[in-house]
């Protein structure tokens, strides 16, 4: 599994990365889930805040650093601190 790992951070040698498909949002590298509802959910990533609005939204995925999130998002904002 370290050899996986190893070749994930070489191909992907940044801080963060969001992915956004039709129906779920793939977010890599984030610190802490801040607020978590059906409607809202609110990430802390290394310089700022990702909240994502939505119905019937859903971790799906949880890693270590990666999250998955399933449903239907309106809005994706980025604030900061």
């Amino acid at each position: 599994m370290l050899m996986i790992d190893n070749i994930k951070n070489f191909l992907y040698d940044k801080n963060y990365y969001i992915n956004i498909y039709d129906n779920c949002i793939h977010v890599f590298n984030y610190l802490k889930i801040k607020d978590f509802k059906e409607s809202l959910i609110v990430l802390k990533m290394p310089n700022f805040n990702i909240t994502i609005h939505g119905h019937k939204l859903f971790i799906s995925k949880m890693l270590k650093n990666e999250l998955l999130i399933t449903g239907e998002y309106t809005s994706l904002e980025k604030t900061y601190d």
